[in-house]
């Protein structure tokens, strides 16, 4: 079992955070963490930048991100990513899908801090994941999906009492506690 994020707050206002010195807006009630991405081959994710997503249940792909985000925050080029597996469509235009590994950061619990000195959560996506090329204004902000959740066997739990999100690995019986 591993514990992914942990009671992780949900905003009940817009917010800011920053990559790098480049503020980005979140919205209320969007829910934030934090990835870092890679050519599929690397398996050190230590030095690889991190940089925000929304986790959205209701994007149905693993994960979407727009070309400049890749650029600016991951520090990638599109040429760079070979290949995934197939393509597609958005408003009428094809869209090849690019190999990739991403790594989801574990939060302190109760904030967005990233936990130091815990390894990040690999997430697999054998399809690949999708790069919106310039120009395009989808995503806002990049997105990781519910197949993303569901290809990796994840348990996510929302709070709403509480306004808190979680996310593991493991049997569904185990305690989240």
């Amino acid at each position: 079992m591993a514990r992914i994020l942990h009671k992780l707050p949900v905003p009940q206002e817009d917010a800011v955070t920053f990559v790098r010195e480049e503020m980005v807006r979140v919205r209320a009630f969007e829910v934030v963490a934090w990835v870092s991405l890679a050519p599929r081959s690397v398996y050190d994710p230590a030095r690889l930048p991190r940089f925000p997503v929304l986790l959205d249940t209701g994007h149905t792909h693993n994960f979407s991100i727009q070309e400049q985000h890749l650029e600016r925050w991951a520090g990638l080029r599109t040429e760079n990513l070979s290949l995934g597996r197939g393509e597609v469509r958005h408003q009428g235009q094809r869209l090849t899908l690019r190999a990739a590994a991403l790594w989801i950061h574990p939060n302190e619990r109760g904030t967005w801090e990233r936990v130091a000195g815990r390894p990040p959560y690999r997430l697999y996506f054998p399809e690949g994941i999708l790069v919106y090329p310039s120009g395009t204004d989808f995503p806002r902000l990049p997105l990781l999906g519910l197949r993303a959740i569901l290809t990796n066997k994840l348990r996510l739990t929302v709070d709403g009492d509480r306004g808190l999100v979680s996310l593991r690995s493991g049997p569904w019986w185990w305690p989240f506690a």
